[in-house]
């Protein structure tokens, strides 16, 4: 099976997409992509614009090397040939989403703003928000079928949520 780039693939589930809820198999499959296509790389934006380039793949295999450098006391050129043709299996790429989206969760349970850092064209950051205990009303089925529906008062509990700040980047207004 030939080996499909990042790019290929986020188009492909693009063309496919029937629904938007998300989808545990397109995650791991972009996770493993991303962190085994080398030709895979974004533009980092701060804000006067472009500041740099990051590739997931060799930043990935860049701490895999230093892992087994420090681990197996090998030295770095061995331990980075050995990581060099490296392809993420479909496990690894699992636990890299779990990782990934826990260290979103831990981290904005400091009460801190996570900023996701700017790309082409959006610059995104999440925050913590308390949503306080509420009292919403809602539609509620009266009688059988046919029959219509009535507003009844529902109680919302407190419960913890994620902002999501994403103004337009300063370098798309120029």
């Amino acid at each position: 099976m030939e080996k499909i780039t990042t790019t290929e693939l986020i188009a492909d589930i693009k063309k496919n997409l029937t629904q938007k809820n998300a989808s545990n198999k397109d995650e791991v499959a972009v996770m493993q992509a991303m962190l085994s296509d080398p030709s895979y790389e974004v533009t980092v934006y701060k804000k006067d614009g472009p500041v740099g380039i990051y590739n997931p793949c060799k930043d990935f295999r860049g701490m895999c090397a230093s892992i087994i450098e420090n681990t197996t006391k090998i030295p770095a050129a061995e331990a980075q040939a050995v990581m060099e043709n490296y392809t993420v299996k479909k496990a690894e790429a699992s636990s890299m989403v779990n990782i990934s989206k826990e260290f979103i969760h831990t981290y904005l349970a400091t009460g801190r703003k996570l900023p996701l850092g700017g790309r082409e064209t959006s610059d995104v950051s999440l925050s913590p928000k308390s949503v306080p205990e509420s009292t919403r009303s809602c539609p509620r089925r009266v009688g059988g079928a046919g029959e219509g529906y009535s507003r009844v008062p529902t109680v919302i509990p407190a419960h913890d949520a994620v902002r999501v700040h994403a103004p337009c980047p300063t370098w798309v207004k120029k």
